[in-house]
């Protein structure tokens, strides 16, 4: 039934139908839309003619949408355009029903969503929900379409592809000349004399076209094959296969998987069924492979250097406390732009959580009526926090996994507005909030697995403040290790009856906490000294808190009691120091620290900032001097086990770049367990660590402050040398420089602990990006592997300036495969540059 109203929602769709195309509240722009399905594309007609390409119609946006790019298809009003059009055009509705202009409602609009990030949209309006639903589920169908043909022949689409756009005159086959642009496409450069050779060998049929030589289809897969001659892997597959038959029966096929790829396990049943998965020809019902599909299993992803079982599905031990995770977050999640002057959107949102981000910002201000959510006192546009929790938390909160996701709310609202926040909160997120409070004395977070399906808001909680907190911390301290002699508080505790909490100042008196400070450092150094002086430093103390406890009394906004009701496993807390933390801070606790500060906290004391995010959640924020949203590199702070490292997810960089490589090696859930020895279960030797160091002939000023940042936490013997012998490269994206061919060249770099940063290159290849032969190991030996990523780049050498980055890759260490592997490429966005990939032998041991 549903693929029959599907194939006929197609049908409707391929004629055609009059939509309102909707920009803004005075923006709406009646339009004539189709789909090609022959070229899978939705077209908008402009000006009388029909836009097949990125072509601006009256209304100066693009009319037309290739359905693999489409990210999805929502029904109704959830977009921004929506939101606001939508609120408007309820109020004037009766007003809105002329002819000439729409009458928008909801029952009749939809969104497509598209663009690399996922981020843009088209609005339309159709002339009835009927019409609407057509539309909606023809293009659910098509997408699904594509999404799968994609996925499954993505190498036998891409070789149409190279065929169709060779075939300049679209008759089916291919002359010289256009073979030679062909060439030139693939980023191949040949002389005439080789490539004719290559040509004429093709044509078997010797079939003619105007009096030349063409090339069908079919002698085009065999002259392209005769171009992707790789000779490392034809040996391979000679090696492991009947030479005389030139095919590999299951039981070589198994055997191979076992010798070279480290997978003992491998039946012969489960290579047959490799073989009738890969093998296109008649020789799959014989359970044999031929080298076309021995060469289809090495580009699969059980092939690829990165575990493709990580990728897939959550792997990992999901009963640890939540502080023993490192989670994906995003920094100021509704802003799509600038920092200063750029567009909050839903979409910010919903492309983080798309992406398997969990946790989330909210900036909440005053609005008119309800809270709303923009970069306070700058020129960001402002949404309605309602429209974010309706259109966004609440449909996509558990889109990329059912693990919990985090609200870290930066509160700036009154009182009221608070309220009211609190309200929205418990209506539209319903039962999916976490509401249930925890107990004064809980010890351990609750984990991922406990906490599915929840929405936990983080904010700070109005009951006693830090300061108030930290003051009695430390004079029951002080009291407990005096002796000797009673120390005397004259504090009275009339600052405990106050009936109204406050926020906390993210400033506190710089002068108050110099005081405060010398007076503790004075104090730890009278320990090792007198008694008398011990107690006169700890009197000291104890004035230092008092002056700590009337900056507590200082108003700033005040803190609704209504927020207890949803605030309970992430309390937001003030950082004042590690030793704070430690005496006075509850596993649920969950300060923030700028990117500056924890920085030179974890360089100077990385054992305790270790022990410190043993316990409880820090999250790690970027400079407010990044107005260009630019972000901070993530991997200096999960080396210390910083759990949450908030990151500008419009900005497609390299620390995002790395971001998404950590996290999709746990099934792209949100959650990477952090290595044993980031959560106390591994031991130490401190003399091989130092010892490891001084091989590496490290200055003895670095030498030094290694071996104190790498701390006890790292010092087993655990180092790993990695070979990759990089082969080949296959299918390399072309030149920047227009008209050039590529002159490629591999990098491999390890990024993790600073004591392992390093990077080796291969030779470079002259004038071929299509199947290069580097045929060259590079070798690095990691001390930490446990928390290095491997990043490789194409490079095209240039003698003119730096060398361009062309493609790349990056595999955390844990999640690397041995054995003949592909490392597949891609943008830095993360759009897949398939087939281009780097074919390569990974070899790793102990030291």
């Amino acid at each position: 039934m549903e693929d029959t109203q599907a194939t006929e929602a197609v049908k409707l769709v391929e004629e055609g139908t009059a939509l309102w195309k909707v920009r803004g509240i005075n923006k709406w722009f009646h339009r004539q839309y189709k789909i090609d399905t022959e070229n899978m594309c939705l077209m908008g007609e402009s000006k009388k003619w029909w836009s097949s390409g990125s072509t601006s119609g009256g209304d100066g946006a693009e009319n037309s949408v290739h359905i693999v790019d489409i990210t999805e298809i929502r029904s109704g009003w959830k977009t921004d355009t929506f939101n606001t059009v939508g609120s408007y055009f309820e109020k004037i509705k009766e007003k809105a029903a002329s002819a000439n202009e729409p009458v928008i409602e909801e029952g009749r609009s939809f969104s497509i969503i598209h663009g690399e990030a996922g981020r843009e949209t088209l609005d339309l309006v159709a002339s009835s929900q009927e019409e609407r639903d057509a539309w909606v589920r023809a293009l659910t169908y098509l997408l699904d379409k594509v999404r799968s043909s994609h996925q499954d022949n993505q190498y036998d689409l891409w070789l149409k592809k190279q065929f169709q756009t060779a075939d300049a005159d679209n008759n089916g086959s291919l002359t010289y000349d256009e073979t030679a642009v062909l060439l030139k496409n693939l980023n191949l450069k040949l002389d005439n004399k080789h490539a004719k050779k290559l040509f004429d060998n093709a044509n078997t049929n010797k079939r003619k076209r105007g009096g030349e030589q063409v090339l069908d289809s079919k002698e085009f897969v065999d002259f392209y094959h005769a171009l992707l001659k790789m000779p490392e892997m034809e040996k391979l597959f000679k090696t492991h296969s009947n030479e005389k038959a030139g095919t590999m029966s299951a039981e070589q096929l198994c055997t191979f998987m076992q010798q070279c790829q480290g997978m003992g396990q491998m039946t012969a049943q489960e290579a047959a069924d490799l073989i009738k998965e890969y093998e296109v020809s008649s020789l799959k019902s014989q359970e044999h492979l031929s080298f076309d599909g021995f060469y289809r299993l090495m580009l699969s992803n059980l092939f690829n250097i990165y575990n493709s079982a990580h990728q897939t599905a959550v792997h990992q031990n999901m009963n640890q406390p939540l502080s023993h995770y490192f989670i994906s977050s995003s920094h100021n999640t509704y802003l799509i732009g600038h920092q200063l002057a750029g567009t909050s959107s839903l979409e910010g949102y919903i492309s983080a959580l798309r992406r398997g981000c969990k946790v989330v910002e909210l900036d909440v201000w005053d609005g008119e009526d309800e809270p709303i959510i923009y970069h306070g006192h700058t020129l960001t546009t402002k949404i309605a926090l309602a429209d974010v929790l309706r259109d966004a938390i609440k449909p996509y909160a558990f889109i990329a996994s059912p693990y919990p996701l985090i609200l870290s709310i930066e509160n700036h609202l009154s009182l009221e507005q608070q309220v009211i926040m609190v309200k929205q909160f418990k209506e539209i997120l319903g039962d999916d909030l976490l509401t249930q409070p925890v107990s004064d004395d809980i010890k351990v977070l609750p984990s991922p697995e406990e906490l599915k399906g929840k929405i936990i808001v983080k904010a700070k909680k109005p009951k006693d403040s830090s300061l108030r907190r930290l003051a009695s911390a430390l004079t029951e301290k002080c009291k407990s290790i005096l002796s000797g002699g009673e120390v005397e508080d004259d504090d009275d505790d009339d600052d405990d009856n106050t009936d109204i909490d406050y926020i906390d100042s993210e400033e506190q008196p710089a002068q108050a906490k110099k005081r405060f400070e010398k007076k503790k450092r004075k104090l730890a150094l009278a320990s090792k000294q007198s008694p008398s002086c011990l107690r006169s430093c700890g009197r000291e103390v104890i004035r230092g808190v008092r002056a700590v406890r009337k900056h507590a009394k200082k108003v700033h906004k005040p803190l609704a009691p209504e927020l207890a009701q949803i605030v309970n496993v992430c309390e937001g807390k003030k950082f004042v120091s590690l030793f704070n933390s430690f005496e006075s801070d509850m596993c649920v606790h969950f300060p923030s620290l700028r990117e500056n500060k924890a920085k030179n906290i974890f360089e100077t004391t990385p054992d305790d900032f270790i022990k410190f995010t043993q316990r409880q959640i820090c999250k790690i924020y970027p400079l407010g001097t990044r107005t260009d949203s630019s972000n901070l590199k993530p991997y200096p702070f999960w080396t210390v086990g910083a759990q949450v490292v908030t990151l500008n997810m419009q900005t497609e960089d390299k620390p995002n770049f790395y971001n998404d490589a950590l996290f999709r090696s746990n099934g792209n859930c949100g959650y990477v367990l952090k290595p044993d020895i980031l959560i106390g279960k591994e031991p130490f030797v401190h003399s091989q660590l130092e010892n490891r160091i001084k091989s590496k002939f490290f200055s003895l000023r670095f030498l030094r402050s290694s071996v104190r940042f790498v701390g006890h936490h790292f010092m087993r013997p655990q180092t790993k040398v990695l070979r990759v012998k990089i082969i080949s490269g296959q299918h390399l994206p072309a030149s920047e420089k227009k008209g050039d061919i590529t002159d490629p060249y591999i990098q491999l770099k390890v990024r993790g602990h600073p004591l392992d940063k390093q990077k080796q290159r291969t030779k470079t290849i002259k004038n071929n990006g299509f199947n290069p032969v580097f045929d060259e190991v590079l070798e690095v030996r990691i001390g930490v592997p446990q928390v290095s990523l491997i990043y490789f780049t194409v490079r095209d050498e240039s003698s003119y300036a730096k060398d361009p980055v062309l493609a790349r890759a990056c595999i955390p260490f844990s999640s690397l495969m041995p054995g003949y592997r592909h490392v597949h490429l891609t943008e830095i966005t993360g759009k897949s540059l398939a087939p281009a990939a780097i074919f390569v032998h990974v070899a790793i041991q102990d030291v």
